[in-house]
């Protein structure tokens, strides 16, 4: 494996225990108001995507842009409301980050949330310095599956993809990471490790919490 000069996270699912909550309110709405069967499914697809992505999905299994615009804005209504006081960072976030951090590396967030979202967000857990930089949802064209996030990212940090570790919770996310070439940890939320990635990924952790012995073990071989 090439020698690592910069950890880029993903956000949502990986840092911030968000995925939950906003799967819990989607369910609820779209039971409460009869849109649609398979509300858990729909909303699984949607894990990474940018909001351009997730309308569109929406549109195939809403029936209507006008719908999938409305339940879209809905859901944000609904978890903007709850944020103070249900959204929690994931277990191990602060150790994961202060492990990088100690080590010199550069960190960036490459997130389908749009930037200024992710400002906030990062700002209120108060873990917002730890990253030179962030790649929002509105930086780009294509968000994830397609690996434009994470080139970007590359490209604002100067260095090379192969050179980039990446921290993804998603299958979306997880696509996007490889197709940019770089080496990519799964580390599973909603979703857990397909077996199929096993050959491309460079690792999967159970949590975060596993991050500092895993990340110091690394530093150990040739990589850092």
């Amino acid at each position: 494996m090439a020698i690592i000069e910069a950890v880029l996270w993903d956000m949502d699912g990986v840092l911030l225990d968000s995925e939950r909550l906003v799967r819990d309110i989607f369910v609820e709405l779209m039971v409460a108001d009869g849109v649609m069967t398979n509300p858990e499914e729909v909303y699984l697809q949607s894990i990474g995507l940018n909001q351009a992505s997730i309308l569109e999905l929406y549109q195939r299994t809403m029936g209507s842009a006008e719908r999938a615009s409305y339940y879209f804005d809905k859901v944000g209504e609904v978890y903007k409301s709850r944020l103070a006081s249900d959204l929690l960072l994931k277990p191990g976030v602060d150790e994961a980050l202060q492990a990088v951090a100690e080590a010199g590396l550069p960190q960036m967030i490459v997130t389908s949330t749009r930037t200024e979202t992710a400002n906030l967000k990062l700002s209120h857990f108060d873990i917002r310095s730890y990253f030179c930089d962030i790649v929002g949802g509105d930086q780009v064209n294509k968000g994830k599956p397609n690996p434009e996030p994470y080139l970007l990212a590359c490209q604002k940090l100067a260095i090379e993809p192969s050179r980039a570790l990446v921290i993804e919770d998603s299958p979306n996310g997880v696509v996007a990471a490889l197709a940019a070439g770089t080496a990519v940890i799964h580390v599973p939320d909603l979703i857990e490790t397909d077996p199929q990635w096993q050959d491309q990924i460079y690792d999967a952790l159970d949590s975060l919490e596993s991050f500092p012995e895993w990340f110091e073990q690394q530093r150990g071989g040739d990589w850092v």
